[in-house]
């Protein structure tokens, strides 16, 4: 039985569905809930202090009341947003390059030959460092605003050091189970 025309239906659907999913516009959740990247601003929740807002133009309100800033003290808060964005950018990519794994795998599965191309899953492996990266960039940012905004010294623990080592670890096994393959 030739299973090939229906596998083409099969993957052209998936393949419609990953390509179609508008996940531009979804939120993007880091450090159980402290920091939300939604609407073009990162919206801050630490525990025990008011709603802190970052805009994409480095703006500041903290419990909905505008913070006056120096214009050193804005690039640092657009800083910040630029690298929570990035990780939402990187995110964003990582489900494109999921949903590629995915076809193939499905593709490979359902395919008769052997096919020895370069494994897929090194890019998603490639992309979690990435996220490491920029979550380390908030962590530098948010220590420099930290000290140099007091408003903002409520908000200069979300991104601890730990929380960065956690990340690292943790794309270092993904790479190593990667190899394992």
């Amino acid at each position: 039985m030739n299973h090939k025309p229906w596998l083409a239906a099969v993957l052209m659907m998936c393949g419609a569905l990953v390509a179609g999913c508008d996940v531009m516009d979804a939120d993007t959740t880091m450090e159980n809930g402290a920091i939300v990247l939604r609407d073009r601003s990162v919206v801050l929740h630490p525990d025990k202090q008011p709603e802190a807002v970052i805009d994409a133009s480095g703006s500041l309100t903290i419990d909905g009341k505008a913070v006056s800033v120096t214009p050193a003290q804005q690039a640092l808060l657009l800083a910040y947003y630029m690298n929570v964005a990035d990780v939402h950018n990187t995110g964003l990519k990582m489900a494109k390059a999921g949903g590629k794994v995915a076809l193939q795998s499905l593709a490979h599965t359902a395919s008769d030959n052997e096919d020895k191309t370069k494994d897929p899953t090194q890019q998603l492996v490639d992309l979690s460092m990435n996220i490491c990266k920029d979550t380390a960039g908030i962590k530098t940012v948010q220590d420099q605003l930290a000290t140099q905004l007091p408003a903002f010294k409520p908000y200069g623990n979300i991104v601890s050091s730990a929380s960065v080592d956690s990340c690292v670890e943790d794309a270092k096994d993904d790479s190593k189970d990667n190899a394992k393959r």
